[in-house]
């Protein structure tokens, strides 16, 4: 009798388990689908922003981002020093959706989302470690235009 009520509570066990392991599988399915659509939604977001600030450009504004002789970061200096400040502000609030928007997504990572982003991380700045030391010779410090 003792052998069956420790087989009736091992079988009750192993539901629970499986009832609680399939709770946490669709818990996890729910939230990705959910996080698609965050990340959807912050996409047309983000592009939607671009596509405000784009027009507003003046002629004289597309004219320095179509100069193929400046590097990125002279077209960059040179279009802030000509912004109104309706566009500065704009850019700023954009800056600040962005913030938002991925401060929203990291609130709902999973644990197990989190250690493998850490993970990818990590890889990605061995590798980049890597490309520098072997790559030219000057432990990466060259760029284009400085």
């Amino acid at each position: 009798q003792n052998q069956e009520q420790l087989k009736t509570q091992n079988q009750e066990q192993l539901k629970t388990q499986n009832q609680e392991q399939l709770k946490t599988q669709n818990q996890e399915q729910l939230k990705t689908q959910n996080q698609e659509q965050l990340k959807t939604q912050n996409q047309e977001q983000v592009q939607a922003m671009r596509e405000e600030f784009k027009a507003s450009l003046t002629d004289e504004q597309k004219a320095i981002l179509q100069n193929q002789e400046m590097t990125r970061e002279q077209k960059r200096k040179m279009l802030m020093e000509c912004l109104s400040e309706d566009q500065k502000a704009m850019l700023q609030q954009h800056k600040e959706v962005r913030q938002a928007n991925r401060e929203m997504v990291r609130g709902n990572l999973s644990e197990a989302q989190k250690e493998q982003i850490r993970n990818n991380w990590r890889e990605q700045s061995k590798e980049t470690q890597k490309e520098n030391t072997a790559g030219n010779g000057n432990g990466g410090g060259a760029r284009k235009g400085g």
